[in-house]
């Protein structure tokens, strides 16, 4: 019973080891995670979901590409009504009217996707926030790997001095 008890925990920390994995693993080709955290681009893309976006060059956005950026508070993605010479002028799909500041050059990150994977956000969210779960998961999964392995072998050598005698 407790074998079965400690298998299926090691089989859900893998998984959701897994999945965290599977979120970040697009930085590694230049497409950063964000978790959309506000309604303002819905239902383009979800509040709770993950958007990814990417460095772009400021010449090469266009009218309705969706623009992430940094405020003094928070990074925000809302798609492009106009270019300026100096910057950006946004609006969220959800909000009525387009932004009250222009997006300065210097505050853009990148251009986001048209979509988003809904709710895992809330999950890589809390994940990041609280590292240390993640940490103590691998731990447990490599303690119990290093324990599989030293059966097996215990085992091997078992069989070995059995045959020997």
């Amino acid at each position: 019973m407790f074998l079965k008890i400690k298998n299926c925990i090691i089989k859900i920390l893998y998984f959701l080891i897994s999945i965290y994995l599977l979120v970040f693993i697009p930085s590694f080709f230049g497409h950063k995670p964000l978790v959309v955290i506000s309604g303002s681009m819905e239902p383009t893309l979800q509040v709770g979901g993950i958007l990814y976006y990417h460095e772009q060059d400021l010449n090469d956005f266009n009218q309705d590409d969706i623009l992430v950026y940094k405020t003094k508070k928070h990074i925000i993605s809302h798609r492009i009504v106009n270019q300026t010479e100096t910057g950006f002028i946004t609006k969220g799909d959800a909000n009525k009217s387009i932004d009250e500041s222009e997006i300065n050059n210097s505050q853009v990150l990148g251009k986001g996707t048209n979509w988003s994977i809904p709710y895992i956000g809330y999950y890589a969210d809390y994940i990041y926030n609280h590292k240390y779960l993640l940490f103590g998961a691998v731990a447990i999964i490599i303690v119990d790997l290093g324990y599989e392995t030293y059966r097996e072998r215990k085992k091997k050598v078992g069989v070995l001095c059995e045959k020997n005698e």
